[in-house]
């Protein structure tokens, strides 16, 4: 049998109605890497019967785990169903273009169904599929990305490939593209930033299944920004120690399209400038956003031709 490589893999998707009712999947994305994979838990029997030599004579099926990574590009525009799938809501304008995207969280996150074409390989369609964790990513010098973490209901077993993809023309985000950070009335160079949003989604399954019900939230949902800069003033270690909270926002734009990312009521909960060589000091500083009775910790802006 011929050898499968991972060129030419990609993902499609597209927004459930029901959760675990797989639907069409005209979307299709372009991936650095994917992971997503289906597996049966197997277990050995824990009754006292053994072999001879004191081996474990029979085993059982466990949970069915499906779900894993997908780390894509980010874009400013194309990736609109992963976004609100991670984050919750999504509102947009209309009339003649420029349109702004607006993800707001909400509590009750939609899911997907995905299909993984592996390469020069066999496609999997999985069904049921949450974001528990979604990353965006940008260092200088390099290309900016998406991380996506899901959770999924069970996948279809492989089969035969999806035809060619048909990629949307929506642009690919680069590093020179990026704005300062600003924060308190200041505003800062960067020489990377991570946006981490944890849902803290859980499994949920019970007796008469090996597969997951429909994902919960189970605590708090958190979101940070995790920046590297220079040490230029001590502003942003006084704001650590006073406890300071204020919206800090960063955005990408290319032509009339934007990518604006900003965390509201913003404290800085970890801060290093360690001195540790004869050159520059650089400092690695965690906002962490948080929610207040009008606004929420997140939002997300898109805006493009779409």
């Amino acid at each position: 049998m011929p050898l499968q490589f991972g060129r030419t893999a990609y993902v499609a998707i597209g927004e459930e109605v029901t959760y675990g009712t797989p639907v069409a999947t005209p979307v299709n994305n372009r991936v650095f890497s994917v992971s997503m994979a289906r597996k049966q838990d197997r277990e050995r029997t824990t009754h006292l019967s053994q072999s001879s030599a004191a081996f474990a004579v029979n085993t059982f099926d466990g949970f069915e785990v499906a779900g894993g990574a997908i780390e894509t590009p980010l874009t400013y525009k194309g990736l609109g169903m992963l976004l609100k799938a991670a984050v919750g809501s999504v509102t947009s304008t209309g009339g003649p273009a420029p349109h702004t995207h607006t993800f707001s969280p909400i509590a009750a996150l939609p899911s997907l169904t995905i299909t993984v074409q592996r390469g020069t390989g066999s496609k999997e369609i999985f069904e049921g599929c949450k974001v528990a964790n979604m990353t965006l990513s940008c260092e200088a010098g390099g290309e900016a990305r998406a991380s996506f973490e899901v959770i999924a209901e069970t996948a279809a077993a492989r089969s035969a490939a999806l035809p060619a993809p048909v990629f949307g023309d929506g642009a690919q985000i680069f590093h020179f593209q990026s704005s300062t950070l600003s924060y308190d009335s200041n505003t800062y160079s960067m020489r990377s930033m991570e946006l981490s949003l944890d849902n803290k989604l859980e499994r949920v399954n019970y007796l008469g299944s090996k597969l997951t019900t429909e994902p919960q939230i189970s605590d708090v949902r958190e979101v940070t920004l995790t920046v590297t800069m220079d040490l230029e003033d001590n502003n942003l270690y006084n704001s650590q120690i006073s406890g300071t909270a204020s919206n800090v926002e960063v955005t990408f734009t290319s032509g009339s399209d934007s990518f604006n990312i900003l965390l509201r009521g913003a404290e800085i909960v970890d801060y290093d400038d360690a001195v540790n060589s004869f050159g520059r000091i650089e400092r690695t500083i965690t906002f962490f956003g948080l929610s207040d009775s009008s606004n929420e910790a997140l939002r997300i802006e898109m805006v493009n031709d779409d």
